[in-house]
């Protein structure tokens, strides 16, 4: 029994330790059949990739599955930077995509001055003291973000913001969208957790490896599951492909809109 995929890696493109190709080395190491890269958004203030680098990275990603045999999807882990849940992402940037994450980061350049102010700095400043308002309006933001693209996950959803996290898995379930289960660094409670897997909220798990070496260590995310009894068939990626909602995956993977086997 093992997990298919790891969607949400770091290389040199941000700050990951190691290349598209040493991670697709590593995901080989442990087995998995496919990966994505998923370096910092293009309006990360610190480490994002950069618009010219989209190219390259593509035509990394195919050489390092024509040497490794693993699928190696490219991807960028986008922001939302606003309360309309926009993302630091253009129409165009998204289509150059196999795979489509969104989620907070608090290092994110906003659209303007007043959604730096509003939403960026008064989150970064709230943090888990968010007010009940703010909440709502985050909640709401994470809403929006779901109509406004076919995301295929939400990444460590909660992390440096604090929203209704019941409430944005009830609406991702509906729309097909997963809730990530990060090893890196678990965002949700027990409490959320065990609501979510009850109402039968999909997760997919993923390392958020920045060096080749943690590729594919889901072990963080694998003692949640154990310790909350969470049922694997709710784990997209364990022991089947994920299907991911976007159109950029199904068309990178040849897969359609159903799970396949291996």
């Amino acid at each position: 029994m093992a997990f298919f995929g790891d969607y949400h890696t770091h290389t040199t493109y941000s700050h990951g330790k190691g290349s598209v190709a040493d991670n697709a080395r590593a995901a080989a190491a442990v087995g998995l059949k496919e990966i994505a890269i998923t370096d910092h958004g293009l309006r990360h203030i610190m480490f994002g990739i950069k618009r010219r680098e989209l190219d390259a990275l593509r035509a990394d990603c195919a050489r390092a599955t024509a040497e490794t045999g693993v699928k190696v999807y490219a991807g960028i882990e986008n922001n939302f930077n606003s309360f309309s849940g926009l993302l630091d992402a253009r129409p165009e940037d998204l289509e150059r995509l196999d795979i489509i994450q969104g989620g907070f980061h608090k290092a994110v350049y906003a659209y303007s001055f007043g959604e730096q102010f509003s939403f960026q700095l008064r989150n970064l400043v709230r943090g888990a003291k968010a007010s009940q308002k703010l909440i709502v309006k985050n909640t709401d933001a994470y809403l929006k973000l779901i109509d406004n693209y076919e995301l295929d996950f939400i990444g460590h959803l909660n992390r440096d913001i604090k929203a209704d996290a019941l409430t944005v898995a009830r609406y991702a379930k509906q729309k097909g969208t997963y809730i990530e289960l990060n090893s890196k660094r678990m965002t949700l409670t027990d409490a959320e957790l065990e609501k979510m897997a009850e109402e039968g909220v999909e997760f997919v798990c993923n390392s958020d490896a920045h060096s080749p070496s943690r590729v594919g260590d889901m072990s963080a995310a694998v003692a949640a599951i154990e310790r909350l009894h969470i049922p694997y068939s709710l784990i997209a990626n364990w022991e089947r492909f994920p299907s991911f909602r976007s159109h950029n995956y199904r068309r990178a993977s040849g897969r359609g809109t159903e799970n396949a086997d291996a």
